[in-house]
């Protein structure tokens, strides 16, 4: 495997940086002279920049997933305690999704679309 790979760009100095506990990690990342940060990347963004947009939107998706957990396990309760099973756990579970796809619609549209407008 050649030197400047992204398993030995990654893995082996970030990750053992990482679990050595040395400087941050999100600092120390420099792209590799005439190395792509991602395969496909022909803009050759900055790699410091793709993981806080990785990060961000693995956030959103993990709201997004809790929120139908969340009011899902909160209709199951009550289910539980009216014996309506399992009909308010299914309307959790849609209160949820929908509670969650505003939030990224919200983070990802009206967000943006605001601070571009505040910028003018």
């Amino acid at each position: 495997m050649p030197p400047n790979s992204a398993c030995a760009f990654f893995h082996k100095r970030y990750f053992m940086q990482a679990m050595v506990g040395s400087e941050s990690v999100l600092a120390s990342i420099r792209p590799m002279p005439g190395s792509r940060a991602v395969a496909g990347d022909e803009q050759h963004s900055d790699p410091r920049e793709i993981v806080r947009a990785s990060g961000r939107h693995m956030g959103l998706g993990l709201a997004f997933a809790l929120s139908i957990l969340l009011f899902m396990g909160g209709g199951a309760w009550l289910d539980s305690k009216l014996g309506t099973t399992p009909f308010l756990m299914v309307l959790g579970a849609a209160v949820g999704a929908g509670a969650g796809f505003y939030s990224l619609y919200y983070h990802i549209v009206i967000e943006p679309t605001q601070r571009e407008n505040d910028r003018r």
